[in-house]
């Protein structure tokens, strides 16, 4: 794995340990195995683990992941076709406790451009909580081509997503990327709000309790 991808999953691992939840819709489990070498243990969860997931969503199982998808180390909780999903969407206490997370914390998402076309994603958050316009939810993307990106920032506003951008090239993402989660980190637990765009920006203090997307 080369240098910048580590640096990343240190980040994302970093938020972890001071108290983000992590949730992705990768089968692998390139985090979980990055924590393990550095002799930290994450645990790896999939919408069938019901009792672990409600608990997740409770902020009672902190250092675990949350594969949305599932996770390759588990074959049987793998969903490739939108109707897999339907026996667990309909446990309705899970997909509530998720919800509230989306109405109530800060969503950060990273790596995660296509997410929001996610049918999953889509029936757990946006077709099912209300008023996301008032929202902040934040999504780090390259700025690329200029009329792109402004696209790109007008259709997430109703979904309560704010684009910014780390910069023009990929390679601008892990420094940015750290920085942010060292304001996060250091700053954000005597925060009262949530993250503010200019707090991504770098201007000011972020609050610590960002819940986002894996790399």
């Amino acid at each position: 794995m080369e240098d910048s991808g580590k640096q990343l999953l240190q980040s994302v691992l970093h938020l972890m340990e001071n108290g983000a939840l992590v949730l992705t819709t990768n089968f692998d489990n390139l985090l979980e195995l990055y924590a393990a070498d550095q002799g930290k243990q994450l645990e790896s969860l999939d919408l069938t683990d019901e009792k672990k997931v409600l608990e997740w969503a409770q902020e009672k199982r902190k250092l675990s992941v949350l594969h949305i998808h599932g996770v390759y180390t588990n074959p049987s909780g793998i969903v490739l076709h939108p109707a897999g999903y339907q026996n667990v969407l309909r446990n309705t206490e899970v997909m509530r406790e998720i919800q509230k997370l989306y109405e109530n914390k800060s969503f950060l998402f990273l790596g995660c451009g296509w997410t929001v076309d996610d049918t999953t994603f889509q029936a757990l958050f946006l077709e099912a909580v209300k008023h996301k316009s008032d929202l902040e939810h934040f999504m780090l993307v390259r700025r690329g081509d200029v009329d792109e990106f402004k696209k790109l920032r007008e259709n997430m506003l109703d979904k309560g997503i704010k684009v910014i951008s780390y910069g023009n090239d990929y390679a601008d993402l892990p420094e940015y990327f750290k920085r942010l989660t060292s304001e996060i980190s250091t700053r954000g637990r005597s925060s009262a709000g949530v993250v503010r765009e200019g707090q991504l920006n770098g201007s000011s203090a972020a609050h610590g309790e960002i819940r986002g997307c894996s790399t």
